[in-house]
């Protein structure tokens, strides 16, 4: 039995882009859905591991095309959620609200839209350049009072993951308009997001956190 169609797509694909430049624009679904004769869905398929993978970004406005790979290389990936504890390292909070769940956070919290979740958002430095900018999101009520007036407490991701564990997905994207000012970075800059789940010993979500990651002051690593 042969190997999926979509494989086959998607090995067509890495070999048709290996010697392209970043930001080159890859055909559209339905442009490659006429060229292989699949349906769109097993187009979809190859392009969506291609994105996991890094090999390929998703502009939502104008279309897929080739990452830069230089922004990934491989190691622990867990340590991207570690910040260090020296003087290199800080931090300054620029939102922080109590609010009801929108659709998406609510589906990956495992929790309902009428439930409430705190939106945090922080600009990360590193040696005083900004290196990241993270959204975090937590479920309201497995927070006692005490600890929802100590935002040290709330930003320590480390004693999440020590009681718990991780998941991650990077995706290579460009930076969003609203965060253009505060990374010090052009418009349609490529970057790595990366999304990490939070779960607790028994597998329930407690943390949504998405960061948005300055290619210029900050590599990602990964293990594969």
């Amino acid at each position: 039995m042969g190997a999926p169609k979509y494989q086959k797509i998607k090995q067509d694909l890495m070999e048709e882009i290996k010697d392209a430049s970043v930001n080159t624009p890859i055909a559209s679904e339905r442009e490659l859905a006429s060229r292989y004769k699949a349906s769109r869905m097993t187009v979809r398929n190859a392009l969506n591991e291609l994105v996991e993978e890094g090999v390929l970004y998703r502009d939502k406005n104008k279309g897929t095309f080739v990452a830069d790979q230089r922004l990934m290389k491989k190691n622990t990936s867990a340590e991207t959620l570690n910040k260090p504890i020296d003087d290199t390292y800080d931090y300054n909070v620029i939102y922080f609200s109590s609010c009801f769940s929108d659709e998406t956070v609510a589906s990956i919290l495992e929790i309902g839209p009428e439930d409430r979740m705190i939106r945090i958002v922080r600009l990360n430095r590193k040696n005083g350049k900004p290196s990241s900018v993270e959204e975090i999101y937590l479920i309201q009520s497995l927070i006692n009072d005490s600890d929802y007036n100590n935002l040290n407490k709330l930003l320590d991701l480390k004693g999440y993951i020590d009681e718990g564990s991780v998941t991650q997905k990077f995706l290579p994207i460009t930076v969003p308009v609203k965060y253009i000012n505060l990374l010090h970075v052009k418009l349609n800059t490529p970057i790595i997001m990366v999304e990490s789940i939070i779960v607790s010993k028994n597998g329930t979500p407690v943390v949504y956190i998405r960061e948005f990651n300055n290619p210029f002051e900050k590599i990602i690593e990964i293990t594969t």
